[in-house]
Formats: structure tokens, sequence, C-alpha cells
């Protein structure tokens, strides 16, 4: 098995380095092209958020799939040899750290609630453009379960916490109270949504909403009088008259420019400039005005950490999980030789009993509807009844990991080719997509 995990995340590199690597969903078609043209890649996942850029992937045997990615990303976004050594990281195998990042513990606020739907849509992208193969659909199914499992079970989610939300935690660290605080955010993903919701539940005194869209529905309907909507054109106008701002656009540049700040901002005045969007949305210049704090990414990382203090009760219980479905997902794997035996063994069995059946009730026309349907269950309840030892065995053999071995010996005693691996799984996964979705 050679699957593997590489890029960089919140942990090795900082956001100046991690936007660079953000791919624009324009170029997630050419990224998949490119990395699957490469020799040994047999298929992958872009993972791509704001704390991290990675390649999920599986390789042939022996096939060093840092050397190839290391070629993909430097190719792809220009990185320079000192900032891949110094910032991007391999996982081989990765199995466990997958699923520690479906459940939450891979990230900067542990538990966070919003990984795994970035890990679902990342999968689904990766799907809709062909670059999954059978067992990266497994390893991504197992984890989505997992992750889900964990979220009902465990409750690390309970008073779920996102990058928005600690935002606005440490929002509260520095104002005390939101009550005459007037705060502008800046678009109407996800993480805006989020922090529209959160900063009306702490009762800020008023919430502009700068996007390009007239609609509001679906931001907020708790409490309507309290936001206002800003057309995005006019959003350097409104910086003048608030306390904060929160950016979280997915604009592939700066959205708030230092010029266009200086002609709204009185020098001075206090204001708190808070962008958790990647590649970044505010001017790092803006951060050298006169009144001015800005905080990035990285910088929330300190909220994060007492977060994360609060809920290191729950780790090892999910600890317990993951080991259980790293485990499920291996044996699987192990397997994967023995299941298109497994399948051939059984469409024999049925062709040829079928066959045998009909032969029967051709020489015995006078046999009743009664009597066939009889024979017909006795027959094939034998069948499988012989099977089911054999089988089993077979299972067996694969986890012990000999299973390409005792099935090239089962394909000459039975004397038939072997069905196409492809085809013997297609009915499992049909019905694992219905089981995580």
């Amino acid at each position: 098995m050679n699957i593997g995990i590489y890029g960089m995340h919140y942990k090795s590199a900082p956001v100046e380095v991690r936007e660079r690597a953000a791919f624009k969903p324009s170029e997630l078609e050419d990224a998949y092209n490119k990395i699957l043209e490469m020799d040994g890649i047999r298929s992958c996942v872009i993972l791509s958020t704001c704390n991290r850029s990675q390649v999920i992937y599986e390789a042939d045997q022996g096939v060093d799939g840092k050397k190839r990615l290391d070629c993909f990303y430097r190719d792809f976004f220009g990185f320079e040899d000192e900032i891949m050594q110094a910032h991007f990281y391999h996982k081989v195998p990765a199995v466990r750290h997958f699923f520690r990042m479906c459940c939450g513990l891979d990230s900067l606020v542990l538990g966070e609630d919003q990984i795994l739907g970035q890990i679902k849509d990342a999968y689904h992208a990766a799907r809709d453009f062909g670059a999954t193969g059978k067992v990266l659909n497994k390893l991504f199914q197992c984890g989505i379960t997992l992750g889900k499992k964990i979220k009902n079970e465990t409750a690390i989610s309970e008073n779920p916490l996102s990058i928005a939300s600690i935002a606005v935690k440490q929002g509260e660290k520095i104002f005390g109270s939101f009550e005459n605080v007037k705060v502008l955010v800046l678009g109407r993903g996800e993480m805006s949504r989020s922090a529209i919701r959160h900063l009306i539940a702490s009762n800020a005194e008023h919430v502009y909403i700068a996007t390009r869209s007239e609609l509001l529905t679906g931001i907020c309907e708790q409490d309507r009088s309290k936001i206002s909507r800003v057309p995005f054109d006019d959003r350097h106008e409104v910086i003048g008259s608030v306390d904060w701002v929160i950016s979280a656009t997915s604009a592939p540049h700066m959205v708030v420019e230092k010029t266009q700040f200086m002609q709204y901002h009185r020098n001075g005045r206090r204001i708190i400039m808070t962008d958790i969007a990647i590649p970044r949305d505010i001017d790092p210049g803006i951060a050298k005005l006169p009144g001015v704090q800005l905080y990035d990414l990285d910088q929330l990382e300190e909220v994060a950490r007492e977060s994360m203090e609060k809920r290191t009760g729950k780790l090892k219980l999910i600890q317990m999980s993951i080991r259980d479905k790293e485990k499920e997902f291996l044996d699987w794997h192990r397997c994967l030789p023995v299941y298109p035996r497994i399948q051939a063994i059984q469409q024999y069995s049925r062709e040829m009993t079928n066959n045998e059946i009909q032969d029967l009730f051709r020489r015995m026309p006078h046999l009743s509807q009664k009597d066939q349907k009889n024979i017909e269950a006795f027959a094939y309840s034998l069948i499988k009844k012989m099977w089911r030892t054999p089988i089993h065995q077979l299972k067996q053999v694969g986890l012990e990991g000999r299973g390409e071995e005792a099935g090239e010996l089962l394909d000459r005693l039975l004397n038939y080719d072997c069905v196409n691996f492809e085809e013997a799984y297609d009915e499992e996964e049909r019905e694992e997509k219905l089981s995580y979705e």
C-alpha cells in the first residue's frame, strides 16, 4: 500500500506561504490532469483550505510520491527549493493521519466542525474530475463516516468551533464586550456567515455585510435590525465608521488595499482588522498605520490553544476509534486480491447451479411449480453452505497478506480466469457510498 499526504498546513508554513499554494476552483482541472499524468500516481484528492494545501494520493508500490509532488508544486506554483524544504511535509503511510484530519485532530481548532465538510467537498470534486480510484474512494468514505461518528458520539464539536468563531473569541479578548462595537464583515461564504452568527449572538451593536449580492438569505435570521448590507464596492467608505473589520472572501487578490484604506481611515483612530482568508484579503502594510491592529490566521493560534485545552479530555476515545477504523481499512486493503476471486466463485456457482437445475427441469416436466421452487431453494442453499468455509478461509488468507498467492492457486484449481477487480468491487462501492452520504 502506498497512500501518502504531501503539502503544507498551518503548523509547517506561515500564512504568506500557504496563500501561494491555494488552489483556485478554476485551476483544479488543470492541477488534477498534471498530477495524474505523473508516472506511478494512480489517484489523488486535492484539499485546499485556509489552513492547508495538500494532495492525498495513491501511488504504485515503490513509487516516490514525494518526489513526484515536489515537482508538481514547484512547477504549478513556482515555489523555490528553500521554501519547499522548509515548509512542505510528506506523510506515508498516511491512513491514520488522514483519519485524524477527518476527526479534527489536525486542525488549528481541535475538533473544529468545518474540516469534515471541506474533506467531503474535496473528495466529491476529485471524484467528479475522475481523479479517484477504488482505494481512495474507500479511504475517504471510511474517513467521512468516522468523522461523523466522532462528531455525534463524543460531542467534541459541541458548541462548535471554527476559524470564524475563534476570530470572534479573539475580538472578545480585545474589546471585552461587543455592545458598542460596529463590525464590517467582508464576504458571504461559510466563514463569513459563521462570524456573523457569533457576532449577533454576542450582542454586537451592528454588523455591516459587504457583498456583491443584495440577497442576505441564509446569512443570519437572528436579528435583522442589527444587520445592514453594504455594496462591496463601498467597503472602504464603511471602514471609516466601524471598530472592527473581519474579512473572509474567496477573492484571489487583496480586497482591502492600503491606499484606499488610508483615504477613509482617520489617522490614529483605533480599528481592529482580522483577515481569515487564504489568499489574504487585507494588505499587510496596513498594520504599520497608527491605531491599526491587524491579525491573520497565524495569530489566532493562542485563542485556539485555549479551546484545545478544554477539549483534550475526549482525545483518548477518539484515538481508539481512529485505530479501529485504521485496522478496518487496512484489513480491507489486504483482502483486495481475494475479492474478485470470491465474486468469481459466487458467479461460477450461480451459473453452474442454474444450468443444472434448468436441465433437470427439462428432463422432469411433470414437476409442479411448488416442487421446482423447493428444488431451486435446496440447490442454492447447498451451494452456499459448501462455499461458506472456503470463502471465509480465503478472506483470512487475505488478512494474513497472502491473498494474491492464494488467489492465483485458486484460479488454477478451478480453471477459470478471475473476473476484473473493477467489476468485483462495483457493488461494494455503491453500498459504501450509501452508508457515508
